[in-house]
């Protein structure tokens, strides 16, 4: 791990609640003998350049399961809008200068997408996330549930949506469509200044948390990093997932190596 003054350093909180709608007690649900939200602490472990990592959680037997696999969990309020407004609540508690937010539902992060992530939140001014989006599928163009992005040509976001952006008037199919992974990074105060903003009419009308910065005038800076994301938000997406760590081999994406009680 490095050992970096406080201003420089990155924490990674990871939030982790227990009240799933779809799927009840999600972060506990074991694939391959390790709970799901261990999946995702592993990977950020394993990239051995984090300073801190720690799951913001409202829930005790979670926080009890991370700490039975050597990891390290604070308890959290059980009333927050959104995951981030828990880790914010994490970061308010430790002396870091950046947080990483890595959702604890997503189980296969590349290493290398998080070392970039750890070199580009540093960069990071109070006015701007980072966040990361890859090429979108055809397939997945239409589909509501995956999240199309529009970036500038400085690589930051545009705008974010449900819907098909951008819009391919002609039926070229030459348009560039990016999804948008829910990773983000922030200074220490420009997570603050986040979490301070009031919920805008945007993220109302399309459900998506990210797009108060923007209306509110933070900007979006985006790494582009390809990707197949494997969040876990349905019974469908676990059967899918139980049967991808099934076909791993030794070597391979499978299950990450965790300290076992």
């Amino acid at each position: 791990m490095p050992s970096m003054a406080p201003d420089d350093s990155v924490a990674c909180i990871i939030p982790a609640r227990y009240g799933s709608t779809r799927l009840p007690g999600k972060p506990l649900i074991e694939i391959d003998g390790l709970p799901l939200v261990m999946w995702a602490y592993s990977c950020a472990k394993k990239a051995q350049v984090f300073d801190r990592i720690i799951v913001a959680t409202d829930d005790r037997r979670i926080a009890l399961t991370v700490e039975r696999h050597g990891g390290e969990a604070m308890m959290t309020a059980v009333n927050h809008r959104s995951g981030t407004d828990r880790v914010f609540e994490v970061a308010q508690k430790i002396p870091c200068g950046h947080i990483v937010n890595l959702q604890g539902d997503e189980p296969q992060i590349p290493v290398s997408l998080l070392a970039d992530m750890c070199v580009a939140v540093r960069r990071l001014d109070d006015f701007t996330v980072l966040t990361v989006v890859s090429h979108a599928a055809i397939k997945g163009i239409d589909n509501p549930n995956i999240v199309k992005t529009v970036l500038d040509a400085k690589g930051e976001a545009l705008y974010f949506s449900r819907s098909s952006i951008p819009y391919d008037r002609d039926k070229s199919g030459s348009a560039l469509f990016f999804r948008h992974i829910g990773m983000y990074g922030f200074s220490q105060k420009g997570l603050q200044r986040y979490c301070t903003l009031p919920e805008g009419t945007l993220e109302r009308r399309e459900k998506l948390e990210q797009l108060r910065a923007l209306e509110f005038g933070m900007r979006i800076k985006c790494i582009i990093h390809d990707f197949e994301p494997g969040g876990i938000d349905t019974p469908e997406d676990l059967a899918a997932f139980r049967e991808r760590s099934l076909r791993s081999t030794p070597g391979s994406s499978g299950s990450p190596t965790a300290s076992k009680p």
